[in-house]
């Protein structure tokens, strides 16, 4: 028996000196180098972007009205993970250290499977493959890492790269439930450097869902678990950063405040006495904010960091001069910071908050600068100031332009429609600048001055109709709909049409078939000067609704539009004669029968009789007439100076259609003339017995967009 337990002893003996031998030679020929090329890949790292020197942080205040980050705005979530992602740039200098991470990483797992440094081995790989940007591989990596070793040494740091492996892939209700999990194991093995980083994720996928409360909550449960009062002072600045983030000032400056509650270390009380003095300047307490600069200025330990103190004394400085941003005294010693702390980030984010009080003003011109100041280092603000810059420079440009094209359309005549097609070109570009930067209303302006400027002809009409009814969505849904009928009639070719008939429901080959709605779309048509399209439309009602009430309406309609704005007497005319001919018992047609007959009879040389002006006098022109104060014919024609003015007394009045049941030229069709001489030999001459008509004439219903004619 005994040989046979001797033999069991020298057995085991030899076993563990092999796993020994194996673990040895694993750790001194391929381990070793593993983790010695990962500490100088991380160095590189940290020489690169010094994001992990124990310094103070930058935190930008919020600006109102402007996203901090312009992908967040376009829709891309989760921006703030380009902190922990790496860029092809900073990977190459080390790319062929991460490759050897692998190639090693391979040996080990193939030749020393039962080694005891297969764990960290797997870890060291997922963190490569994460660094390789690979993330499907270091989220295998993570895996298996954690099923062979859950709570192994590098248990933490494996759930918080599957974690970010998860979000990185979009992959986000993974990467919630593996960042839970990383905390629970981190607060096991008090890795705060885990937890701190895990909340900080946390916060920011709160912040971006606009959920400030749920942001803050971790750090508190953080603080009222923790007893290392040290690690809660940071947890507090971390609240504190979020409110003054986010704007919240108020709560900023109480939660800063709560930070010596605590025992902070140097950065964390530097932090906190720098940003409670800036949210002081926040909310115009400057006494206050300068006090608590003055303290920190003069205190030798924070000397180092004095380019803070110093940005955060502009900040307060330009909070004094109010709207006086070309102080003198101010730009002296904005010259001096940037001579004495070149390129440092907290004087470009003071730069680039200069920049946005100007750019909000108009004042591009003397924004441009502080922008271009603001993008010269990668900071948290850097890549919302380089948009600004381009906006304005892409502004810039295209004023330029369209100023160049004005000057040519007005001076060649053979180049005006392609120099204001140009010009229409360069004015929408601008409303794009314009509607990106949340300057709805001067978009609007560049829009209609494209749409107004180019020629009829021009097919991207459409598209600068498309873009007013696309501002007025929400503001004015009704108009909007009539600019996208418009756009939908005109253009039904074009993607615009095609996006225009589907918001207004249209089906292929559509037909409006109602009196009403042909109105509004012509009244559409009327109001942006296509006169041609509202003709087409009041002409339809008129024909194919002739006992609708919107006939009279519709002829009203068109006889003001000639009128008014496309200043063409005779068709003002020849509408206004089919409105009394066809509908004279209309409201319409009594509000214009005195200016019609009036303009006709001056137009043909003929002398107005008193009796057919005094039909539609008012009763209180009558009174006065009949007191002797005024002559009436006097009192019609100084009530009616603004009539329509026909300049040439022998030009042929249109003809209508139906008039009267003949004419008396041997032509054979009814003439306004004809009809004129007839009313005025019919009409009697008033008599004390005979009273005018007192009926005072009524305003038109519902007139939407017509106004009442200049009465002759």
């Amino acid at each position: 028996m005994k040989p046979i337990l001797i033999l069991i002893a020298l057995m085991s003996v030899l076993l563990e000196g092999c796993a020994w031998f194996d673990n040895q030679v694993t750790y001194f020929n391929t381990y070793y180098n593993i983790r010695r090329i990962t500490v100088e890949i991380e160095d590189e790292f940290e020489f690169q972007d010094e994001n992990k020197r124990k310094k103070p942080r930058l935190f930008v205040p919020a600006i109102e009205g402007v996203s901090q980050n312009p992908e967040t705005a376009q829709g891309n979530t989760m921006t703030f993970l380009k902190n922990f992602t790496y860029e092809k740039a900073r990977l190459q200098p080390v790319s062929t250290k991460v490759d050897s991470i692998l190639i090693k990483g391979s040996k080990i797992l193939a030749n020393h499977p039962k080694s005891r440094y297969v764990e960290g081995t797997l870890f060291h790989m997922a963190k490569a493959y994460f660094f390789k940007s690979e993330y499907l591989p270091s989220q295998q990596k993570c895996l298996e890492q954690l099923e062979r070793f859950p709570d192994g040494e590098f248990s933490p740091d494996a759930h918080l790269y599957l974690a970010l492996d998860y979000l990185v892939q979009k992959k986000v209700s993974q990467g919630v439930a593996a960042l839970s999990k990383c905390i629970d194991v981190a607060w096991y093995r008090n890795r705060w450097d885990i937890l701190s980083t895990a909340y900080r994720i946390q916060a920011e996928l709160a912040l971006e869902k606009g959920d400030l409360d749920k942001a803050v909550q971790p750090y508190r449960q953080a603080i009222a678990q923790s007893e290392d009062n040290s690690i809660r002072a940071q947890w507090q600045v971390e609240i504190a950063g979020i409110y003054y983030r986010m704007g919240q000032y108020e709560l900023a400056e109480k939660n800063f405040a709560k930070v010596f509650d605590y025992r902070p270390d140097a950065v964390a009380e530097f932090e906190a006495r720098l940003y409670r003095a800036a949210s002081n300047t926040q909310l115009n307490r400057l006494d206050s904010a300068d006090v608590l600069l003055t303290s920190l200025e003069s205190e030798k330990k924070f000397e180092e960091w004095s380019s803070f103190i110093t940005a955060e004394r502009l900040a307060l400085e330009r909070k004094r001069k109010g709207e006086a941003v070309d102080d003198p005294v101010l730009a002296a010693a904005e010259r001096k910071a940037d001579t004495s702390y070149v390129g440092k980030p907290e004087l470009m984010a003071q730069a680039f908050q200069k920049g946005m009080d100007l750019f909000k003003r108009g004042e591009y011109d003397k924004a441009l600068p502080y922008f271009a100041k603001a993008k010269v280092v990668r900071t948290p603000i850097y890549d919302v100031a380089n948009k600004y810059f381009t906006y304005i420079k892409q502004w810039e440009d295209a004023q330029r332009k369209m100023r160049q094209f004005r000057v040519m359309a007005q001076v060649d005549s053979e180049k005006r429609d392609t120099a204001l097609r140009s010009m229409a070109r360069e004015a929408y570009a601008i409303g794009r600048l314009h509607e990106t930067m949340g300057q709805v209303d001067s978009a609007m302006q560049y829009y209609v001055l494209a749409h107004d400027s180019t020629a009829a002809a021009d097919p991207e009409r459409g598209r600068y109709l498309y873009a007013q009814s696309r501002l007025l969505r929400d503001r004015d849904p009704d108009k909007a709909d009539s600019l996208s009928e418009i756009v939908a009639e005109l253009y039904p070719n074009s993607d615009v049409g095609r996006q225009a008939s589907g918001e207004l429901g249209y089906v292929a080959d559509a037909v409006i078939d109602d009196a009403a709605e042909l109105f509004r779309s012509g009244s559409s048509f009327r109001a942006v000067r296509d006169y041609v399209y509202a003709s087409r439309r009041f002409n339809e009602i008129a024909e194919r609704f002739p006992d609708s009430d919107y006939a009279p309406k519709a002829l009203y309609a068109l006889g003001w539009m000639f009128e008014r704005q496309a200043l063409d007497v005779d068709s003002a005319l020849y509408y206004y004669g089919l409105l009394v001919e066809r509908y004279p018992r209309s409201e319409y047609a009594r509000e214009i029968r005195p200016s019609l007959e009036y303009a006709l009879a001056k137009a043909n040389d003929m002398d107005v009789s008193d009796s057919l002006l005094l039909r539609d006098l008012d009763d209180d022109l009558l009174k006065k007439a009949k007191e002797g104060e005024k002559g009436l014919l006097d009192q019609m024609i100084d009530n009616n100076r603004d009539a329509l003015q026909v300049t040439n007394p022998n030009f042929n009045m249109p003809n209508i259609q139906g008039l009267l049941p003949g004419s008396q030229d041997g032509s054979g069709q009814p003439n306004i003339n004809d009809m004129l001489q007839q009313q005025m030999q019919n009409v009697r001459p008033l008599t004390p017995s005979t009273p005018a008509d007192s009926t005072a004439r009524p305003v038109p219903p519902n007139r939407q967009d017509t106004a009442r004619p200049r009465r002759p």
